[in-house]
């Protein structure tokens, strides 16, 4: 166990509630909780305890609830103390002073888990886990960071270290005792790193719809003035957030809300109309409108299903095609003759803001689109950190597969190379880490936790 100063924060925010949390850890938590809380000689740990917070004076702060964990059995590995006085701020706010008074300092963010990691209690992704579940916007979001805090990453990333570490051994012995060992299948070596390799693009692949699933998706709405923007817009949302006219250049700037799609967060975006203009302020607003397009990870582009399309409309298509845009015919309703009607565009959802005609077919298109429609059999997704871990092991594996004749060769130097792979799945986990590293993990994370 990691022996540290002992630390003090509010686990619940600094807002007016019915109860609130603080919380104590390190050596001196249980000695500083008996000061703070009248308690029982033969204390017991793991039990709830009723009874008065008092300041140094020996002044009554509140009532509340004390339980204690003793170490190693405890979230940080530590001896934690719990109080949890009413969810006033000026009395969490007294039992924090004092408790800082009788011998704690005010912890870091992130400071706890940081703790419970450095003790052995949790492992690096288990950590980013606990930040992602409190941050989590969505059933989904919340279910990817439970698989996460349970471990199912870490598991996987031993199973490829131990398929790694089991060839350095076998390498390794073979080089040492070359007249005890036999010499290892050249084809044994190649055919499990290549497996390795495979695992690790699978989990690669989960980077993306991760991102998109904890942060949600940027969707902008673009098109021409007067074709339905601002009516989908309100549409998709449910109430009417954007100025709907049919006098054009309404929407100057561009306009932004949140929804939830079959549980993926989603950022909509209302764009200007883009035209060609002499209204200085209107062609602020659609640049504004292209700059966002460049941001979003799709794009709806909207006719006026009832006109049909225009070289406006192509002339617009031309600069978002880039993003492969969703293309959507609106006004769907004011088609008079709809045998008659035809567009340019093959894939088209024809819809109607008014109606609410087909919505729910834009909607799994956009899913669609980002391969986040269908429920997945992945348990785990991974985040930025681990995808660069995993594609430095990735790159040196595949360079050894690459160039496998060489170092079947070379078998010093084929063993360092499947080591130094093995290294990087070992920063994943946190066997391996730096300072830096630690510093960006729990720095994100909020006070008290």
């Amino acid at each position: 166990m990691v022996e540290k100063d002992t630390i003090v924060a509010n686990a619940t925010p600094l807002i007016p509630s019915a109860v609130g949390i603080v919380r104590i850890s390190g050596e001196k938590a249980l000695s500083i909780g008996k000061k703070l809380f009248s308690l029982p000689e033969n204390l017991e740990e793991r039990k709830v305890y009723f009874g008065k917070i008092t300041d140094r004076k020996g002044d009554v702060i509140d009532e509340g609830l004390f339980v204690f964990f003793k170490a190693p059995r405890s979230f940080t590995g530590e001896d934690i103390v719990e109080i949890f006085p009413h969810g006033s701020v000026p009395v969490i706010k007294k039992i924090i002073e004092e408790a800082i008074f009788f011998g704690a300092r005010i912890a870091e963010p992130g400071e706890f888990t940081k703790r419970a990691f450095l003790n052995g209690k949790i492992d690096l992704t288990q950590a980013e886990a606990i930040a992602d579940l409190i941050e989590a916007k969505t059933e989904k979001a919340s279910k990817a960071a439970v698989n996460l805090l349970e471990g199912k990453l870490s598991k996987k990333v031993k199973e490829l270290r131990d398929t790694l570490l089991e060839l350095v051994s076998l390498i390794e012995a073979e080089i040492n005792f070359p007249e005890d060992v036999e010499e290892i299948d050249p084809d044994l070596i190649k055919a499990n790193l290549e497996k390795v390799i495979m695992q690790i693009e699978n989990l690669m692949k989960t980077y993306r719809q991760g991102q998109l699933i904890r942060e949600g998706i940027k969707l902008a709405i673009v098109g021409k003035p007067n074709v339905g923007k601002s009516s989908l817009f309100n549409a998709l949302i449910g109430y009417e957030r954007a100025i709907v006219s049919n006098i054009k250049g309404t929407t100057r700037d561009f306009i932004e809300e949140r929804l939830i799609i079959k549980g993926i967060p989603v950022k909509l975006l209302d764009t200007a109309g883009i035209r060609k203009t002499e209204d200085k302020i209107e062609k602020i607003g659609i640049q504004k409108a292209l700059e966002k397009v460049n941001e979003a990870d799709i794009v709806i582009f909207v006719f006026d299903a009832s006109e049909g399309i225009d070289e406006q409309d192509l002339e617009i298509f031309e600069k978002i095609k880039n993003k492969n845009p969703i293309i959507v015919g609106n006004k769907s309703d004011l088609i008079l003759d709809k045998n008659k009607k035809k567009y340019y565009f093959k894939d088209v959802i024809l819809v109607s803001s008014k109606t609410l005609k087909n919505l729910d077919l834009l909607e799994e298109k956009i899913l669609q689109e980002l391969n986040l429609l269908e429920e997945s059999d992945t348990d785990v997704y991974i985040n930025l950190r681990h995808y660069e871990s995993f594609k430095k092991a990735k790159d040196i594996l595949s360079k050894i597969i690459k160039n496998f004749e060489f170092y079947i060769d070379q078998k010093e130097i084929l063993m360092l190379e499947i080591s130094e792979a093995e290294k990087n799945l070992e920063e994943i986990t946190g066997q391996i880490t730096t300072e830096d590293v630690l510093g960006n993990i729990f720095g994100k994370f909020c006070i008290g936790k």
